[in-house]
């Protein structure tokens, strides 16, 4: 990466950060994905690289629990595919509520 010391190239790198779990398809759509479990769970691809930053918010916040890694990883597969099944359905509901809000305005 070129940094040239600009105010920017900083702003550029945390905003970079904050969309770690989000990466660009060829297709030009933005994908998100989490760890869940002890194994990376597809989340959805969105037209924006802003969604797919707010549904892997919303998703990690569903799938958050107080219990330590070693205790999610005895869940049962069913258990784990229902959880994330809920949490990808949460993202997608919750990406399409905002946006639908922000454009009724």
């Amino acid at each position: 990466k070129f940094v040239t010391g600009n105010k920017n190239d900083n702003a550029t790198s945390l905003a970079s950060a904050k969309l770690r779990n989000v990466t660009m398809r060829p297709s030009g759509k933005w994908q998100t994905q989490l760890y869940y479990a002890g194994k990376s769970r597809y989340i959805g691809v969105f037209d924006t690289r802003e969604k797919a930053a707010l549904a892997y918010e919303i998703a990690r916040e569903k799938l958050k629990t107080d219990k330590p890694a070693s205790e999610q990883s005895a869940q049962s597969i069913k258990e784990t595919e229902a959880n994330v099944n809920a949490a990808r359905k949460a993202a997608f509901e919750g990406v399409n509520e905002k946006y639908y809000l922000q454009n009724a305005k």
